[in-house]
């Protein structure tokens, strides 16, 4: 892993630039990038009208129910490492939950948080890079703060959560928010500094997805199914068969059978 070891300055969440209404925090920020903006960057939203999830998906993002933003992140790794970043999110999201909150949430490989079986919060993460080097990289995170029941749409309502519904208190999301930029700050140094390792055997201990079976999907066609048995030193999720056979995936999906 090619890694610049020098000690890493930037200050995530320095600048912070917030808007009233986006159509997406991260096309925002993949705009920002574009033009040159510094690394760390946070474009914060509260409210989105188009917001994203992973393959397209619309994510439900309300006006003063959530916490919607994307960082800008320039780490000086090699491009093949990139997906390591939507794992280091999730791990710092599952720190700041039990923290600031007391929810002892869980990761469902690559990009969801749970509680119990119901989703909290999304990651989405994108890259931009070269053969030779990352250009920048977007993480959008989008955790469900103090929405109530009613909230949620009829097609979610059974299958996601929020702060709120799971702790019974009201949270203000810029304490979350700087929550986040603190914890991001310290794995994101270790990572670049250090590697994905000591990374791996937190995102491990928090995962709710090892030891499972699971279906993998690609498109919402299923290609493998069989027992997580861990994630290698890329971040893919290893899947054994009942014939024997690991498998490696750095894409899809996977649904767990509980």
């Amino acid at each position: 892993m090619n890694l610049d070891c020098s000690k890493n300055q930037i200050i995530i969440g320095k600048p912070l630039i917030y808007y009233e209404v986006l159509d997406s925090t991260n096309l925002k920020a993949q705009e920002l990038a574009e033009k040159g903006a510094q690394e760390g960057t946070i474009v914060q939203a509260d409210r989105q009208s188009a917001g994203k999830g992973r393959l397209g998906r619309k994510w439900e993002s309300p006006p003063g129910s959530g916490l919607w933003f994307t960082i800008i992140l320039r780490p000086k790794i090699d491009p093949e490492y990139g997906a390591q970043a939507t794992l280091l999110s999730a791990v710092v999201l599952v720190e700041v939950l039990e923290k600031i909150t007391g929810i002892k949430a869980t990761i469902k490989w690559p990009n969801d948080i749970l509680v119990g079986r119901k989703k909290i919060c999304g990651i989405l993460s994108e890259m931009h890079f070269n053969e030779e080097a990352i250009n920048y990289m977007i993480i959008g995170i989008g955790l469900n703060v103090n929405m109530d029941q009613k909230d949620f749409t009829e097609t979610l309502e059974d299958i996601a959560t929020s702060v709120y519904l799971e702790s019974g208190k009201k949270f203000a999301g810029n304490t979350l928010l700087e929550a986040f930029r603190v914890s991001l700050e310290k794995w994101y140094e270790i990572w670049v500094t250090e590697g994905f390792k000591k990374i791996r055997v937190q995102w491990l201990a928090s995962s709710g997805t090892i030891g499972r079976v699971v279906k993998v999907k690609d498109n919402d066609r299923e290609i493998f199914s069989g027992v997580t048995e861990g994630i290698d030193d890329y971040g893919c999720l290893l899947v054994r068969n009942e014939a024997g056979i690991l498998q490696s995936f750095d894409f899809g999906e996977i649904s767990i059978r509980y």
